[in-house]
């Protein structure tokens, strides 16, 4: 099954060889920092789909802004209007970039009910990843489905993938979110067969070939899945981390060993990710390097489990307390 993906991948990837011989081509015209073709991105998208047919001004784009504020998070509404003032900075409208970088978010000023987080599918079938692959290939959709193989191999947050790197055998993941203290996002190195690496390299050029911010690749993602699988329960990247964080339980992996492949500094993180019933052990096929370093990962599964194990014994004596006064 694992080289059944493999072709299908294939398929998706075709057209991102002469892309990539493009964006190589024209790499003047490629904007420098990641940061600011991402904001770009975004802002197209936001253009493409909140205000087709009408003209990009500062009154039109503050509008449709505000109007599309109760349908978003208040952290994206933060990165859409950095991204919109951002990309009107870049066209030499800077009157417009001013004001929309003024527009304050009508939900938080006004204390209106935010939009939820959805809740996030943890379980994905073979098939269905097979067929989501297949779907991206027929829209010729390259950069999607590399994140989604990337991630189905690794289990790489979305956030690390362009920080990811293979040298032979060897697969470098740069951590996600290093200065929380350090607390999340742990860098490591994984191995895997020639195979597995060959098809991680082209993945991963899949994934480069066009300046894309995540947002709109997620975005992308998102539509295509709701057109496949329908509306309950859509997946979408961090669905991929579940399941393969299912899959590692399910591979009988040490805990420590589990947390190092995540970019876990603790064991019992790995708790949150994917239930060990739906897992499948013959899809991991990557393990810690091996001189990877388990030094920063914490085993704190003993002391979580004793603190469950002492609230359950608070629990006990309460009860036996209520029944002596009742009686």
């Amino acid at each position: 099954m694992f080289w059944v993906l493999f072709f299908v991948f294939l398929i998706a990837i075709i057209g991102c060889v002469v892309c990539v011989t493009q964006n190589n081509n024209n790499k003047k015209n490629c904007m420098n920092a990641d940061t600011q073709s991402a904001y770009i991105s975004l802002a197209s998208n936001f253009y493409a789909t909140r205000m087709q047919g009408v003209e990009l001004d500062e009154l039109n784009i503050i509008g449709a802004l505000l109007r599309a504020a109760p349908d978003y998070r208040p952290d994206y509404y933060r990165r859409l209007r950095n991204a919109l003032a951002f990309d009107q900075k870049h066209r030499g409208n800077f009157w417009a970039a001013q004001e929309i970088n003024r527009t304050l978010n009508p939900v938080t000023v006004l204390n209106l009910p935010r939009k939820k987080k959805q809740p996030r599918p943890q379980k994905l079938s073979t098939a269905d990843f097979e067929a989501w692959l297949r779907c991206l290939a027929e829209r010729e959709m390259p950069v999607e489905a590399g994140a989604l193989m990337v991630i189905s191999l690794t289990g790489a947050r979305p956030c690390e993938l362009n920080g990811i790197s293979i040298d032979g055998r060897r697969i470098h993941i740069s951590g996600a979110k290093l200065s929380h203290n350090g607390l999340r996002g742990a860098s490591r190195t994984l191995e895997a067969e020639d195979g597995v690496c060959s098809i991680l390299r082209d993945a991963l050029a899949a994934f480069k070939c066009q300046p894309r911010s995540m947002d709109s690749i997620r975005v992308a993602l998102h539509q295509v899945a709701i057109e496949l699988f329908g509306r309950r329960k859509v997946p979408g990247m961090y669905t991929l981390r579940h399941q393969f964080g299912a899959n590692l339980k399910a591979s009988g992996m040490s805990a420590i060993e589990m947390a190092y492949v995540m970019g876990h500094q603790a064991t019992d993180s790995i708790s949150r990710y994917g239930d060990k019933r739906f897992g499948r052990a013959e899809a991991v096929k990557v393990k810690p390097a091996s001189d990877a370093d388990f030094s920063k990962v914490r085993d704190t599964v003993p002391a979580r489990m004793r603190a469950d194990a002492l609230a359950l014994n608070d629990q006990r004596d309460l009860d036996r307390r209520s029944e002596v006064a009742d009686g």
